[in-house]
C-alpha cells in the first residue's frame, strides 16, 4: 500500500485470486456433499437468488463438517432445507415488520373519491 492507503494492483489481484480459490474449494466440497440433482438445483437457484443459495450451501457445509449429515444430500432434502430457510426468513421479516414482498398502492383520483354512482350507462 502507498501512503494514501490505496491497495496496489498486485494486492487487488491477489485478493481476487484468493476469493476465486475459496469459491472453488467451496464448490468442490458441495460436489462431495450433494447428489448431482441437488447440485443442479442449487446452481439453478444461485442464478436467481444468490443469497439464498449461498445460505443453504453454507448450512450444508456446516452440517457436514459438524457430522450432522449422514450420506449425500438428495434433491428432496435440499428442497426441505430451502423451505425451512424460507420459513425462518419469513418469520424474521414479519417480526421486524418489514416484508420483502411487492405492495401495490392504487392512487385515487378526484372523480373516484365520492362517486357513489355505479351506473355507467350515462357514459355510453
Amino acid at each position: 500500500m502507498d501512503s494514501n492507503n490505496i491497495p496496489s494492483v498486485e494486492q487487488i489481484q491477489l485478493q481476487q485470486q484468493q476469493a476465486a480459490e475459496a469459491e472453488e474449494r467451496r464448490n468442490l466440497i458441495l460436489d462431495q456433499i450433494l447428489e448431482p440433482q441437488a447440485k443442479d438445483r442449487l446452481n439453478r437457484l444461485s442464478l436467481v437468488r444468490k443469497d439464498k443459495a449461498r445460505a443453504v450451501g453454507d448450512s450444508i457445509i456446516s452440517a457436514a463438517t459438524n457430522g450432522r449429515l449422514k450420506g449425500k444430500v438428495t434433491e428432496e432434502q435440499l428442497i426441505a432445507m430451502l423451505e425451512q430457510l424460507s420459513l425462518t426468513k419469513d418469520s424474521d421479516t414479519t417480526i421486524s415488520g418489514k416484508s420483502k414482498g411487492i405492495t401495490i398502492q392504487r392512487r385515487k383520483y378526484g372523480f373516484d373519491d365520492d362517486d357513489d354512482e355505479d351506473d355507467d350507462s350515462d357514459l355510453l
